[in-house]
């Protein structure tokens, strides 16, 4: 292999070295090549990263309500009801907003109870799934997605048996955004709403079965 060694750099080396001298350029530069690289390849991910991992979230975040087993009979006390109309709790959707601490699963219950009094226990009742989502600073951009992920099997103006809620809740100093999939037994003309955090008592009750 030609000496490709500057002379200055092999004069620098010891004598039993300099026979090496090439080699040692050449995985000298190999090296600082790979940390170039490394440099580039994260400023390509600080500039393209958020828009892969978005749509990996987005992907991740799909639920399609129409695969949900039916439901099953209730001999509960207590009845939810959306607008009046009696619902079965499937699906619950949680992220942080804003500064808010992240979200712990087993918290859940909890929340929903000081959302709306009787929530919770219609939670630990209905067994919904429960879903963590990454952090959300806009309530009406949490409820475009969680709308938008949200797949009923039905066209856009069909009636399902789907009612699909989300927004803002505040709980003490923290905020949160909500988003639950509930089930009538029958038609509704209900929806998809996405409310502000005062809205969800009136939207939402829970009552007692006599």
């Amino acid at each position: 292999m030609p000496d490709l060694a500057p002379k200055m750099m092999v004069d620098l080396l010891p004598d039993d070295l300099k026979a090496y001298a090439t080699y040692i350029v050449l995985a000298g530069v190999a090296f600082v090549a790979f940390f170039v690289l490394l440099f580039c390849l994260g400023i390509l991910r600080l500039l393209f990263g958020g828009k892969a991992n978005q749509a990996s979230v987005e992907k991740n975040c799909a639920e399609d309500l129409a695969e949900y087993p039916d439901l099953k009979s209730t001999s509960g006390d207590r009845q939810l009801r959306a607008e009046g109309t009696p619902v079965r709790l499937r699906l619950v959707v949680m992220a942080p907003a804003g500064t808010a601490s992240d979200v712990d699963i087993d918290e859940i219950p909890d929340i929903l109870e000081k959302v709306v009094q009787g929530l919770g226990e219609i939670c630990k009742h209905d067994k919904p799934r429960m879903k963590i989502w990454p952090t959300s600073p806009s309530y009406k951009g949490f409820g475009t997605q969680f709308h938008r992920n949200m797949l009923t099997g039905a066209e856009e103006g069909e009636q399902t048996r789907w009612v699909l809620v989300a927004g803002r809740v505040k709980v003490g100093k923290k905020q949160y955004m909500l988003g639950v999939a509930m089930q009538s037994i029958k038609l509704n003309t209900i929806g998809r709403r996405t409310i502000d955090a005062h809205e969800w008592a009136s939207v939402l009750r829970v009552r007692v079965k006599e």
